[in-house]
């Protein structure tokens, strides 16, 4: 089912597709825009980009890039959109399947706040978590996301867009720029 979607303002990203020469098209376009900024040549970071495409087409990505957000200078977050299938077609109605779908994810994760939500395309649950990530070297990092999960009319696939940002400040910012995507989400079929 093909999809499209309006993206933030500012995004700067790649789309993933099957056909590997419009993915290096894609890849080496955006290489030539940031390469220099990245201190390296057009042909490094492109192929950087490339090295990532066989990880995103396993794992279902469709579009991942970054956008500016919230108000303070630097708040930047990273969106990421895949389209994972089913085994088989869901069994039962579309609001069965979202209530089932935001009772999976709260019982994968106890402190984000999930919801059941009616989008233009249809039935979905929209969810909103934060926290403090710890690395080595005493590395403390706060993250935001929104996570929206579609199930879409042909009832074995599920868009998963996410949305996250290292900005606690920025969460409002962060709703309401992956609201507007899960909101512009719609079939690309002709004569839809």
């Amino acid at each position: 089912m093909p999809l499209e979607i309006d993206l933030p303002p500012g995004f700067a990203g790649m789309p993933v597709g099957i056909d590997d020469k419009m993915n290096r098209g894609h890849a080496w376009t955006i290489a030539g825009n940031l390469a220099d900024g990245a201190g390296t040549t057009v042909e490094e970071f492109g192929s950087y980009l490339m090295a990532l495409v066989p990880a995103m087409q396993a794992n279902g990505i469709r579009v991942f890039g970054k956008f500016a957000v919230g108000r303070r200078k630097g708040d930047v977050a990273t969106l990421t959109l895949g389209v994972v299938q089913w085994p088989e077609p869901a069994p039962g109605s579309p609001d069965a399947l979202v209530a089932a779908m935001a009772e999976q994810y709260r019982s994968r994760h106890k402190y984000a706040v999930v919801q059941p939500v009616r989008l233009p395309i249809g039935p979905a649950i929209v969810a909103f978590s934060g926290g403090e990530f710890r690395f080595p070297e005493a590395d403390v990092r706060t993250q935001t996301k929104a996570e929206y999960q579609i199930p879409l009319p042909d009832g074995r696939s599920v868009v998963i867009l996410s949305v996250v940002a290292e900005s606690e400040d920025a969460w409002p910012a962060v709703a309401e720029a992956t609201a507007k995507v899960a909101w512009s989400l719609r079939s690309g079929e002709v004569g839809r």
